[in-house]
């Protein structure tokens, strides 16, 4: 997999990349995304990458799999679960090894709440066993789906002191979720915890928390932005692990995430009905004009067209635009919504659609595509969130020309600025309520209503920096960080 030659001094050790999702093969949200991108980025800076992901019915169709003559046991509920070991290349070329089991990974699902714990404790300790088979390297982990294969790792390690270790590495794209398990229910699926964290039987009794398990052993804990890692060591953001993050804090990296810029490219993207770019703006109303029409809206270019292209959550803060989405049509606004989660959120869109026909257009599930005609055709986009460890679909909106309408929380913090005296890229509010929502809305409106001003907003949004180019440039910074500390560990027989 690796070369086995003597690595010059100074290089980056290979890196395991273990993640739940992974663009193209998967991908549900934002971290199929990154999975599917930052790789990439860090493989062209130099970096030995090689992805590692389950192999969910269906990714074959998508990318060519090559199955391995490599076998993976592992203990599950007194029985053995066995992994079978695919290979694919990213359209990038970096290497993915796709671990098969028809029991765990055989329906065309990522996510599957009543069994996840039993599926990614398998996984996790799976792509453990894997990382193994090779020299020692970096391991980076996302979020609780993978951390449990640092802990194994470490304990490893630390029933073999004798030997070189993996440098661990830990992002977390979303505190919320944690992978609380039953410590019985823990222990059938093959995980010992004899001692409990101070985390786990303080806030609930009688559990294991996965997430807080990975952040005790990683080198390295990385966060999606940096306001974000700033928030999680407070008690309002913390989600119980605030204490955790802030005796970690020499640990805590946070970085924002990028998206790809070759894929999200108004000036090439295929299914446009237009292309244009910062300086030439002409396309950008062909495709709104388009969306307009594909959408049943009313094909009024002079109507402010706001796009909503989110997972339907309350952490989203769509309930704030639904009490205010009244007055923000009053004003002339169209809304553009698609998007997939909470069934009663998506009945009250539906609902709202359903009454002004011409002025909202819903579109429930996840379509790719139309997100980008979406953002191609969009005058706004927002994103009222609650939290948001960074968010995508301000990046999406900056490179297509959609203004961002966000709560300063979060990556929205570090990435959008008010427009005020030919500055900034966006506009935003700061308390969570609807009536600062909707005074963002018509902050953004004011603008828009003066022609000249408005297309100087767009190019300033259109040339705001949102590549994986200085983010990747901080992750090699981090990763020769941890691969540094690993090495002065190390005897110098054993270097």
């Amino acid at each position: 997999m690796f070369a086995t030659s003597e690595r010059r001094e100074g290089a980056i050790p290979p890196v395991l990349y273990l993640s739940a999702e992974v663009a193209p093969l998967s991908k549900v949200g934002g971290l199929g995304d990154v999975a599917g991108s930052l790789p990439a980025a860090l493989a062209a800076l130099g970096v030995p990458m090689v992805i590692i992901t389950p192999w969910y019915q269906g990714i074959e169709e998508r990318v060519p799999l090559a199955r391995l003559p490599i076998e993976l046991s592992v203990p599950l509920e007194g029985r053995v679960e066995r992994f079978l070991v695919g290979r694919a290349w990213l359209p990038s070329g970096v290497t993915v090894f796709a671990l098969a089991n028809d029991r765990l990974f055989g329906q065309p699902v990522i996510y599957d709440e009543p069994r996840d714990r039993e599926r990614f404790f398998a996984f996790s300790r799976a792509a453990a066993e894997f990382a193994r088979l090779f020299p020692p390297g970096i391991v980076h982990a996302n979020d609780w789906h993978t951390a449990l294969a640092l802990v194994w790792l470490h304990r490893w390690f630390d029933d073999r002191r004798d030997g070189p270790r993996h440098a661990l590495v830990l992002t977390i794209h979303n505190l919320a979720h944690q992978g609380i398990t039953d410590i019985g229910y823990a222990r059938r699926l093959g995980f010992e915890a004899e001692e409990l964290l101070f985390e786990e039987w303080q806030r609930y009794p009688g559990t294991i928390n996965v997430l807080a398990r990975g952040i005790h052993v990683a080198d390295a804990i990385t966060t999606v932005s940096p306001t974000y890692a700033e928030e999680i060591q407070t008690p309002e953001f913390g989600e119980g692990l605030d204490g955790l993050l802030r005796y970690r804090r020499e640990a805590l990296w946070g970085i924002r995430n990028g998206i790809d810029v070759e894929l999200y490219d108004p000036a090439t993207d295929p299914v446009l009905p237009a292309r244009y770019n910062a300086e030439h703006l002409e396309g950008k109303v062909h495709c709104k004009r388009a969306l307009q029409a594909e959408l049943g809206l009313v094909e009024d270019p002079t109507a402010l067209l706001a796009g909503v292209v989110s997972r339907l959550d309350r952490q989203k803060g769509l309930d704030l635009l639904l009490e205010v989405i009244d007055e923000v049509i009053a004003r002339g606004v169209q809304i553009a919504l698609l998007g997939a989660g909470d069934p009663e959120l998506g009945r009250a869109f539906q609902a709202l659609a359903d009454r002004s026909p011409g002025q909202v257009s819903v579109r429930l599930g996840f379509d790719p595509v139309l997100a980008r005609r979406i953002y191609a055709g969009a005058d706004v986009v927002l994103l009222p969130s609650r939290f948001e460890p960074c968010g995508l679909g301000q990046l999406i909106g900056l490179r297509y020309g959609a203004v961002p309408v966000v709560r300063r929380t979060g990556g929205l913090a570090d990435t959008v600025q008010e427009w005020a005296g030919g500055q900034g890229n966006g506009f935003l509010f700061d308390a969570p309520t609807p009536a600062a929502l909707l005074e963002a809305m018509e902050r953004a409106l004011a603008v828009y209503g003066r022609p000249h001003e408005w297309r100087l907003l767009v190019r300033a949004a259109m040339q705001s920096e949102v590549s994986w180019e200085g983010p990747a440039q901080q992750y090699l910074e981090l990763y020769r960080s941890v691969a540094s500390a690993r090495s002065s560990m190390l005897a110098p027989a054993q270097r």
